[in-house]
């Protein structure tokens, strides 16, 4: 018997009781977004994660994380001479506190300034990270980038995140490169 009950034909062409229609579309789609989610979550908390001195994962084998030789308690590179270019006094007062030296500033409306946010990155390349950054992404979005340094004549890939605990984009990558876009 044939008719539009609803219910799936069962061996004997009657329909049984135990029909089940499969899950939707919409259900398929939701789930899969819902994974994509995920997984883009948890590469931005790898992002974050990382530890800027004491050498991460794009370091390429420069650094050993457990070394924190010539590091500061707050870890800024110790030792090293600093010039006055890179006093708190000199910064903005808006800059975050990662950030060592401003290395540029627009005076766009939206994350004009770029500064350097550890030892082993140049002014010049933060510049770079900054410029990469703009023609990549919108302004406060994730972004993978790639910005060449004049101080290595290497281009490097960085991944650009929300800085969530001092605003602004952090952005971490090369080796041990850390750029504050703020």
């Amino acid at each position: 018997m044939s008719g539009g009950t609803g219910k799936p034909v069962t061996g004997d062409g009657e329909r049984g009781s135990g029909w089940r229609q499969g899950p939707s579309v919409a259900v398929v789609a939701a789930a899969s977004v819902s994974a994509l989610v995920v997984v883009g979550l948890a590469v931005a908390i790898l992002l974050l994660m990382r530890d800027p001195v004491g050498g991460g994962i794009a370091d390429g084998g420069a650094g050993n994380a457990g070394d924190v030789s010539g590091v500061n308690a707050d870890g800024t590179g110790g030792g090293a001479s600093s010039s006055s270019s890179d006093s708190p006094s000199d910064l903005p007062s808006d800059a975050p506190p990662a950030v060592l030296e401003q290395c540029s500033d627009s005076g766009e409306a939206v994350l004009p300034r770029s500064g350097r946010g550890s030892e082993a990155t140049s002014c010049e390349f933060a510049v770079a990270v900054h410029q990469a950054y703009f023609r990549t992404a919108r302004p406060g979005d994730p972004a993978m980038v790639e910005a060449f340094s004049p101080a290595t004549g290497q281009r490097y890939e960085m991944g650009c995140v929300e800085n969530h605990n001092d605003g602004g984009i952090i952005c971490r990558g090369g080796e041990n490169a850390v750029v504050i876009l703020y």
